[in-house]
């Protein structure tokens, strides 16, 4: 009875988890076990470790090997969390959207260094296929600007809608259903074009992780073909564009030098690479 009652607190439930997600393959297992007991107890990490010792109710440990089983089958964490951290705000994830990576805040980075080096006021900007509406949220919270956000998901776009509530960018974004590769001739009224699109060809699908494949929604992975399409399509519709037309890209992983190529294939003279944090080709800037 006494070995029954201790295996409820806390450290114990915890150390069965970690030792759980490490036999599965689980990254950062402990990190995992934590967060997933926070949620499942509301509370912070910081008062767990303050109430190690004490037990969890038969309801709160049949909660608490819910979250397990899933995460151990490989359900991504944010999912199972229901959010995301994502420069400095936090966004609501679902199996609908991406799941916000830290690598795309580099994307964010140079827009808003666009607008101030150009010296933009009150810009019009389109985000090409938002997801979440992390990237939109993130640079209407830092400026004065009026964003048209895309997506081919309505369901998308419902997240995204409750994401720029919660974040309150709501005024600065209008979230509109529409597929670049169909519903748009040119970017004209529009200062700047910022989008991750779908970039993993259709052949590569097969070596990610399979908690990316397997749960994250495919149609915002891959193009179903090469992982140019987006970028054919949106440097012609640059190319349509009257007057001066900017666009900031995120670029997959060793994908640095077939855009490079279809850059100078299109003829476009005046374009440029930025590193990660890794030292890893992110973002392309193009200007037409």
């Amino acid at each position: 009875m006494k070995e029954a009652i201790q295996i409820r607190r806390i450290i114990d439930i915890l150390k069965a988890a970690e030792e759980h997600f490490r036999g599965k393959k689980i990254d950062s297992p402990r990190l995992n076990a934590e967060l997933l007991l926070c949620d499942t107890l509301k509370t912070t990490r910081m008062k767990l470790y303050l109430d190690f010792d004490k037990p969890l109710s038969e309801n709160e440990l049949s909660d608490f090997r819910v979250r397990v089983k899933r995460r151990a089958a490989g359900e991504p964490l944010q999912y199972i969390l229901g959010n995301s951290e994502f420069y400095g705000l936090t966004f609501k994830v679902d199996p609908s959207v991406l799941i916000p990576r830290p690598e795309t805040e580099l994307l964010v980075d140079k827009a808003l260094e666009l607008i101030a080096i150009s010296r933009l006021e009150n810009p019009k900007i389109l985000e090409i296929g938002t997801g979440s509406g992390c990237i939109s949220v993130a640079i209407a919270s830092k400026i004065t600007c009026m964003i048209t956000a895309v997506d081919p998901s309505q369901q998308a776009l419902k997240i995204a809608g409750e994401n720029s509530a919660a974040n309150k960018t709501e005024s600065k974004i209008n979230f509109l259903k529409r597929d670049v590769l169909n519903d748009f001739k040119n970017f004209n009224c529009y200062d700047i074009v910022v989008s991750n699109p779908p970039y993993i060809a259709l052949e590569e699908m097969k070596s990610l992780q399979d908690e990316v494949k397997n749960f994250e929604p495919k149609q915002a992975l891959t193009d179903n073909s090469d992982g140019l399409v987006f970028y054919k399509k949106i440097f012609q519709l640059g190319r349509n564009t009257e007057g001066n037309c900017k666009v900031l890209l995120e670029i997959g992983d060793g994908k640095q030098s077939v855009v490079e190529k279809l850059i100078k294939d299109m003829n476009i003279k005046k374009y440029e690479f930025f590193n990660d944090l890794l030292n890893i080709p992110r973002v392309v800037y193009i200007e037409i």
